[in-house]
């Protein structure tokens, strides 16, 4: 009874936790400044005594022989001249890459949990698998999440950081809620922290989220607690549509976010992308993670269907991506194998 009722409560969850609250941030600060996310999106003051650059006109000057002093501008406001371009930085990069996002791909929710009730206890684990089709994936009881809805998202960002990570932008965030409001199948969430790793280019961004919380509930007359944690990566984006093509090969290289199904910890490394043969395109990923084997053997050999890849079975060796932007200039996707599930992002190499 108690493993149906955690069951139940765990596939709910992958539509009602916080799949990007960064994105939510992101659209509504449009701008940062340092290394942390800031509520103010102002532009910075002009600094007093600032200069203006030298007159490049040909004329020389001539004096003022107008008997009236000048008389200066007491004007407390410093205007600036209006370029019509928002300032470049992290979170503008990732607002557009939102604005612009046309497909969605989701790895496989994994979840662990230990019950105690009525001298009972109980350890199990679960998986909630996706199949995503554009801007849309669907959850096997027909439960659906698209691109829209993580634009749409409400949910702020309580703590984060901005960096950066061989030529990507990174977000480190933390969030906790708790007790949650509702209650599935008379389980309620008490508390919930949600750890995400972030990273974007110019067309595509990709997170790993880890979840680790308390919840209670009760099966008939018997009322117990619990605790459990629980892991997903996705990605989204404008994607090419179109296959690359040319003669010769390419290289993407870039980074990826991953996690232990086993552990739920982070695990940082990095991402290959290649195509051998242009004028036959066949696409070959590679994930490296130092201490960890991640790779699955159908990974090196994929074919192309406008711009897609994939292969293999979820929970087992499935890994599915997509080249993103003009000339196919990235490669974003996601990996779910019996041990690892995470999310990778890569760069062509000119």
């Amino acid at each position: 009874m108690i493993g149906t009722l955690i069951d139940v409560l765990l596939s709910g969850r992958v539509r009602t936790l916080p799949i990007a609250a960064l994105a939510a941030a992101a659209l509504a600060l449009g701008a940062c400044s340092g290394g942390s996310l800031q509520t103010d999106a102002s532009p910075p003051p002009v600094t007093d005594g600032e200069t203006p650059p030298p007159d490049t006109d040909d004329k020389p000057e001539t004096p003022d022989t107008d008997d009236e002093p000048d008389v200066p501008d007491t004007d407390d406001e410093t205007e600036t001249p209006d370029t019509g371009d928002e300032p470049d930085t992290p979170l503008t990069r990732l607002g557009d890459i939102l604005d612009r996002a046309d497909t969605l791909l989701v790895g496989s929710l994994h979840s662990r949990y230990a019950l105690f009730g009525g001298g009972e206890t109980l350890d199990g684990a679960s998986a909630e698998t996706l199949s995503c089709s554009g801007a849309r994936c669907v959850a096997q009881d027909g439960a659906a999440i698209a691109v829209e809805d993580m634009l749409g998202l409400a949910a702020g960002v309580s703590e984060a950081s901005l960096d950066s990570r061989d030529g990507f932008d990174t977000a480190a965030t933390r969030d906790a809620f708790g007790p949650m409001a509702e209650s599935v199948a008379g389980v309620t969430v008490t508390a919930l922290t949600v750890l995400g790793y972030g990273f974007w280019g110019e067309h595509g961004f990709a997170a790993l989220e880890l979840g680790s919380g308390a919840l209670e509930g009760d099966a008939g007359e018997t009322a117990f607690s619990g605790d459990f944690t629980q892991a997903r990566a996705y990605v989204l984006g404008d994607v090419s549509g179109t296959n690359p093509a040319g003669t010769g090969s390419a290289t993407w290289r870039g980074i990826a976010e991953a996690s232990p199904t086993g552990g739920f910890e982070r695990l940082q490394g990095t991402a290959t992308v290649t195509v051998a043969d242009l004028s036959q395109p066949r696409v070959g990923v590679a994930i490296d993670v130092p201490g960890h084997a991640i790779d699955a053997p159908g990974w090196a050999d994929m074919a192309l269907d406008d711009g897609a890849f994939a292969t293999g079975t979820a929970g087992s060796d499935r890994l599915a991506g997509n080249f993103h932007g003009p000339d196919h200039g990235e490669a974003w996707g996601v990996f779910d194998t019996a041990d690892h599930i995470g999310a990778f992002g890569a760069k062509r190499e000119r």
